[in-house]
């Protein structure tokens, strides 16, 4: 495998940990929190597939409600309207990893160039960006907005690699989420699948040639 001239991040439980927004259910539903949580989550993606197959596009904070309507209505519930707007609030201040820092520290230390790739809306990921102190690792960040679709589409990786100004075989995903690098790799990118969750990778395709538990074994894997 040629070595990646550039690497692109996925955001959400890549870098920034999505914990917190279980905790902030715990606050308000205590009972069905986790419930909650699976099903928010699994609609949230849901829907960014449904969209992108059907050539529609709505932008990643009004997928994230409406997911969270559909997760209320499954477990029975009803939040007021200033709950809910708490709950999409805390995707834009959402805690990084503990392995964040020393593996981007590594990997800037490398001389990679590095960017943010991201289902997220622009507003959202450059709030992120600042709460989660990103900034100085990165060249920027490039949203799925810019293209109107999401993620597995093929769209989506060509145009970050395009935004990087490289062919799509010298850039690098790196994601937790498998569907994320199959679809990198089914668009000509190389790809390192971050396991935090010590879960299955999707049968639908087969790992990537680097899997690693934390972005600091990332940055030893790739030298």
């Amino acid at each position: 495998m040629p070595a990646p001239e550039a690497l692109a991040f996925d955001m959400y439980g890549t870098l920034v940990d999505p914990v917190g927004i279980g905790k902030q259910l715990e606050k308000y539903l205590p009972a069905q929190a986790q419930r909650l949580a699976e099903v928010w989550r699994q609609k949230q993606l849901e829907y960014t597939f449904r969209l992108a197959a059907m050539e529609g596009y709505e932008d990643f904070e009004q997928v994230t409600r409406k997911a969270l309507d559909y997760a209320l209505a499954a477990v029975g519930r009803e939040l007021p309207s200033e709950q809910r707007d708490e709950l999409i609030a805390r995707y834009n201040d959402l805690e990084r990893f503990p392995d964040v820092e020393p593996g981007l520290e590594r990997l800037k230390e490398a001389g990679y160039t590095m960017i943010v790739f991201s289902n997220g809306a622009p507003h959202m990921l450059e709030a992120l960006m600042d709460a989660a102190e990103l900034r100085p690792y990165f060249q920027g960040f490039v949203s799925v907005d810019e293209v109107k679709t999401y993620k597995p589409s093929p769209k989506t990786y060509r145009h970050a690699a395009r935004r990087l100004g490289r062919p799509a075989s010298e850039v690098m995903l790196v994601s937790s989420n498998p569907f994320d690098d199959i679809g990198a790799q089914a668009a000509g990118m190389q790809a390192a699948w971050v396991d935090r969750s010590g879960g299955l990778f999707d049968t639908l395709g087969s790992p990537p040639e680097i899997v690693v538990k934390t972005l600091t074994e990332l940055a030893y894997a790739l030298e």
